[in-house]
């Protein structure tokens, strides 16, 4: 039986948000490379490929990652 996953991201939205950060990406010209858009666009690219791979692997384990709590 599958364990409810009520926090988890919309998949649709995650590889939209992927497919649009890596058309930025690529709509640029070989100009922009290196300059501000550049770095900007491949930073919002690679997060949007983090985000999917991340749901990816939740998806393929039915678990969350928790971080461990810090207790003061």
């Amino acid at each position: 039986m599958r364990p409810l996953i009520l926090d988890m991201p919309n998949g649709r939205e995650l590889i939209d948000e992927l497919d649009s950060a890596t058309g930025q990406m690529m709509s640029l010209s070989v100009e922009h490379i290196g300059s501000s858009k550049w770095l900007e666009a491949t930073a919002r690219q690679q997060q949007a490929f983090t985000n999917w791979r991340e749901y990816l692997h939740r998806m393929a384990d039915w678990r969350i990652r928790v971080d461990a709590m810090k207790v003061a």
